[in-house]
């Protein structure tokens, strides 16, 4: 069952939806819903299906892995909808022809993407959505912005195999100037990956996240695409970004089948 935000979290009405395949599935706008592994954990993760979507059965959409940024002590969708991709989103400001369906999923209040069991229950997330959305599994995304931007670069390293490419903004590595070893970082070279960051960026600051993506070209023999936006700082990189059609068109230019 999902549930439409319509403003206060405490005010979300039910959509009478029981599953993503039924006929008619509220499009572009988010939806919630839950994750449970079996152990019992959860997960909240929101769903943004593009206009059409279901209207061709057999037709299978890309897929974006969204990680939002650190800030949420709540554990609050509307903070998940207040900037990024589920923002740009929600205004209806994406790029034309965005055909995309995006998951986003929520990170416990207060809790980075790397703390343990994050890491699982997102994949959970990832492994619903392939199973219950209309969408090519050779063709799954992955990003994040600050904390979600490393967040992507560990969640890429420990399912590799999951995705086609990987945009991370606003931070770009392991939170830390010191690599995790090889056998762990190095996983990620099987997924292409574009960093981007701002030069004016005083949250995350440029310099550091430019050595680290350096240091992990030299350790994995690998290229990252980098791009610096001279004239940015740490919101309005991921603000501007995510408006980019670039953005779109370069992750569309890769899959996991090569095709």
């Amino acid at each position: 069952m999902f549930r439409r935000i319509l403003g206060p979290v405490a005010a979300f009405a039910l959509v009478l939806a029981a599953c993503a395949q039924a006929e008619e599935v509220p499009t572009r706008q988010h939806l919630q819903a839950l994750h449970t592994a079996e152990d019992g954990a959860t997960m909240r993760y929101l769903v943004w299906l593009p206009e059409g979507y279901g209207d061709d059965r057999d037709r299978e959409y890309p897929l974006i892995v969204f990680l939002h940024g650190s800030g949420d002590p709540d554990y609050n969708s509307e903070f998940v909808v207040s900037f990024g991709l589920p923002a740009v989103l929600e205004l209806g400001e994406e790029p034309e022809g965005f055909d995309f369906v995006v998951v986003s999923p929520q990170a416990a209040g207060n809790t980075a993407w790397w703390s343990k069991g994050q890491m699982e229950l997102v994949d959970g997330v990832v492994q619903e959505a392939l199973d219950t959305y209309l969408v090519d599994p050779d063709r799954v995304y992955l990003t994040g912005l600050s904390m979600g931007g490393y967040g992507s670069w560990f969640l890429g390293s420990t399912y590799p195999e999951r995705y086609a490419a990987m945009v991370s903004l606003s931070g770009s590595g392991y939170q830390s100037t010191e690599l995790p070893a090889a056998s762990f970082t190095c996983r990620l070279a099987e997924i292409p990956v574009w960093a981007i960051h701002g030069e004016q960026d005083l949250i995350s600051e440029f310099g550091v996240s430019e050595t680290v993506v350096r240091d992990y070209e030299e350790l994995c023999n690998t290229t990252v695409d980098w791009t610096a936006y001279p004239d940015a700082g740490h919101f309005e990189t991921y603000e501007r970004a995510y408006r980019d059609p670039a953005l779109y068109n370069w992750m569309l230019s890769h899959s996991r089948s090569g095709t």
